[in-house]
């Protein structure tokens, strides 16, 4: 059973591209009234149906600035598509504290900022929606892209506990978890400023390897499927693993865990 997205009042972060491109193209589709942000709107392409809206959500006052400039167009928040995020790729021991803190700030905190921003308009209204975008290293480890993959773990546990704190206010938070994406989130790639020569050969193995996953990777349409399927079911589940995550998913809940550690570390060629 689904519940129509129709005139539903739905904001996606980060549609400049990819995922969250993908997401609020199909919602608006779907007859959501959807605001899309964006940290520079100048170079921001426009997408049919979506509104588009100044917001850098590291930032407190940009947050709270374009929640309350949809009030008075559209009204409170309905539905909600924590999207925007990016990727520190690196051994950890090269990733500084601040490079690290910085992606918490955007993958992290960001989805704090948003949602603690609409969570009042929905608990008035004893009924939202949030899908967070996780991702598949939400749940498995990931080697040369480890801050990225705490952030993502961080915000499992964080929408995990949420979904249990607002349902008795008729609000939902659920995940969505892809893997590798045919997006360019290489664009949003950042690497850390310090290198370690003990690391190189293996980091740049590894990550050849992630750039050819995600050249032959799931297309965003499926991610953005998933989204829809979360925010529309009846009776939703807390995760929804995509495409090639689905796999990745049983597997880490039902290999036992010398047996997983060896097939990874076979698979990364870590040895």
């Amino acid at each position: 059973m689904h519940m129509a997205l129709k005139n539903k009042i739905t904001l996606v972060t980060g549609v400049s591209s990819g995922i969250g491109r993908e997401i609020a193209q199909l919602l608006a589709e779907r007859g959501a009234r959807v605001f899309g942000t964006v940290r520079d709107p100048k170079s921001a392409k426009p997408i049919h149906g979506v509104e588009i809206v100044r917001m850098d959500v590291t930032d407190d006052a940009s947050v709270s600035d374009a929640i309350e400039a949809i009030l008075p167009k559209a009204g409170p928040v309905q539905v909600l598509v924590n999207n925007a995020g990016y990727a520190v790729t690196g051994a950890l021991e090269e990733t500084s504290i601040e490079e690290a803190r910085q992606q918490f700030e955007t993958n992290f905190f960001g989805v704090l900022r948003v949602t603690n921003a609409i969570l009042p308009g929905m608990r008035k209204q004893g009924f939202g929606r949030i899908v967070n975008i996780s991702s598949v290293l939400g749940f498995l480890p990931a080697p040369y892209c480890g801050i990225y993959a705490a952030s993502k773990h961080a915000v499992e546990g964080y929408t995990e506990t949420l979904d249990h704190e607002v349902r008795r206010f008729g609000v939902r938070a659920l995940l969505v978890e892809p893997a590798y994406t045919r997006t360019k989130l290489n664009g949003n790639t950042k690497t850390p400023k310090t290198n370690i020569a003990a690391y190189a050969e293996e980091r740049k193995r590894v990550t050849e390897m992630a750039q050819q996953n995600i050249e032959r990777g799931d297309d965003p349409r499926m991610v953005a499927d998933a989204a829809y399927e979360a925010l529309t079911a009846k009776s939703p589940k807390l995760r929804y693993p995509v495409g090639k995550g689905v796999a990745l998913s049983r597997m880490r809940r039902f290999v036992p865990a010398g047996m997983f550690d060896k097939s990874f570390r076979k698979q990364f060629q870590l040895d």
